[in-house]
């Protein structure tokens, strides 16, 4: 015949062992895109020990993840309420060909053509949040439309050309720094930070987390919901023609395709956010390790020689990966405020 004692000692040890686990499960969930970032790293480091952590080599990651890192904190916005913008791509191309324009046809002083970046990007963004939130269009639809729109718009505005001659002073804005710190990547710090400011510290931000996590009590609360869907499509147009702003220098042209991955890049991003930090939830933090988890493992493969079709099939596996969990999580949490984002 067993002891009681010896039981109860059996069944404590169990539910200290469980409670471990379950700790350890939580982490990994949580913590899943930051401790992927970590495997990466250790990964191509282990496999390229003389060029992977390099300081040209992290140059490189950074700045080419620079544009993407700034476009994906706009996704972040209007993923806090759980919608979605599709155009970021076309928005960035749109505003880059025209800006451009006014810089090499009209000879627009860059100081002034600059702040059109950005007020064209607000612009298409208010044209996404008007339909969205005021007319209650779809926004995955809404977004697909409007994609194609300003595509059009753009391939109309260059007549299918390059819009290139435009001035060495703008140029230098994609190619140059301080010191050994290209501007792009300033930027992007820059904005990562004040995004962060603005979800986790302001009143616009847990406002938008509110209407995210449910739309009908935050509106029975007195909360302005189609406002702050509005401003949240507003708020990453902005951050979309700053994107065409940095790609634009980069590339010392701009083109009517050249924004052609920067919407899934920027969704992926965000998607691999929410598995670092919150819990399914859309996070400046997180977009940010996300973005430089997509940066190091495709150059990691690349400095590996890794074939350019594997790379896709690669990078697409942990996408859906980041997809599932960030559902899962946020089913865990009581759904995506009944907006149907999972």
């Amino acid at each position: 015949m067993k002891s009681p004692g010896v039981e109860i000692e059996k069944e404590s040890k169990r539910d200290v062992e469980t409670g471990a686990e379950s700790r350890l499960v939580r982490v990994v969930k949580k913590y899943a895109t930051v401790i992927g970032l970590v495997l990466a790293i250790l990964l191509f480091f282990g496999t390229k020990p003389t060029t992977f952590l390099t300081p040209d080599n992290i140059r490189n990651i950074l700045v080419a993840v620079a544009v993407g890192g700034v476009v994906a904190v706009g996704q972040t916005f209007v993923f806090a309420l759980f919608d979605f913008d599709m155009s970021q791509g076309s928005t960035a191309e749109v505003v880059g060909v025209i800006c451009c324009a006014l810089m090499a046809r009209e000879h627009v002083p860059v100081a002034v053509v600059v702040p059109l970046f950005l007020v064209a990007g607000a612009m298409c963004g208010a044209i996404n949040g008007f339909l969205v939130a005021y007319v209650n269009l779809n926004p995955f639809i809404t977004t697909m439309g409007t994609l194609t729109a300003f595509q059009g718009v753009s391939f109309i505005w260059t007549r299918n050309e390059a819009v290139s001659g435009i001035p060495k002073s703008f140029i230098n804005l994609g190619n140059k720094g301080i010191g050994p710190v290209p501007y792009l990547v300033i930027i992007m710090v820059v904005i990562a930070v004040l995004g962060y400011f603005l979800m986790e510290r302001t009143v616009l931000g847990r406002r938008w987390y509110a209407a995210g996590g449910n739309r009908e009590a935050s509106f029975l609360a007195g909360l302005d919901v189609r406002r702050l869907r509005f401003l949240a499509f507003v708020a990453c147009g902005t951050m979309s023609g700053l994107g065409a702003l940095m790609l634009s220098a980069r590339l010392a042209e701009a083109t009517q395709t050249m924004g052609d991955a920067l919407t899934l890049n920027a969704i992926s991003a965000v998607f691999l956010g929410m598995t670092a930090f919150k819990d399914g939830l859309p996070n400046v933090a997180g977009t940010i390790v996300g973005v430089l988890f997509m940066g190091v493992l495709v150059n990691g493969m690349a400095i590996n020689y890794v074939n350019s079709y594997i790379q896709l099939v690669v990078t697409g596996f942990v996408v859906i990966a980041a997809v599932g969990l960030a559902g899962l999580l946020t089913r865990k949490r009581g759904g995506a405020g009944g907006v149907g984002l999972f």
